[in-house]
């Protein structure tokens, strides 16, 4: 097995709990921001402009709990992955193409690591569903766009 690829593969699963992480702290502190917002906010003369702005930061902090819910997950599969070489593509794969990088993981999208740009995509997301069970050499279309698999980590 290629061993740079596997030190790739420990530097992007490194960088992407950082990211991860990062996200998590800022959700945390947006929702803590909510909630310091609505202790401080008294109950104005303006009654229907309170109700209506109250409602409002509700459905924001709705969206933010949501979004670290979602968030929680990914760093959730990120911890269960491991740095052992595999021999096809599978959740927690490194799959070098023809057409650059892709590591079946969490939905991350393009990640910056060791000068390389790498997708991070679901291995439920369609591409990521195309890449699992493959090999070494194996040729995949998807959307009409060819990949051939020159190395799997």
């Amino acid at each position: 097995m290629n061993q740079e690829l596997i030190t790739l593969k420990q530097h992007l699963q490194e960088t992407c709990k950082s990211l991860v992480k990062e996200k998590i702290t800022a959700l945390q502190n947006n929702l803590k921001g909510f909630q310091d917002a609505a202790n401080e906010e008294t109950k104005s003369s303006a009654g229907d402009k309170y109700e209506t702005g109250r409602a409002m930061m509700h459905l924001e902090k709705e969206k933010v709990a949501h979004a670290l819910n979602e968030v929680l997950k990914q760093k959730k599969v990120l911890d269960q992955l491991g740095v052992k070489a595999q021999e096809e593509g599978s959740l927690g794969s490194l799959i070098e193409t023809d057409k650059g990088y892709f590591f079946l993981s969490a939905s991350l999208g393009k990640v910056a690591v060791d000068g390389l740009q790498i997708m991070c995509l679901s291995p439920v997301a369609p591409l990521g569903k195309a890449f699992l069970g493959t090999k070494k050499d194996d040729l995949i279309t998807f959307n009409t766009v060819s990949y051939t698999i020159y190395a799997i980590a």
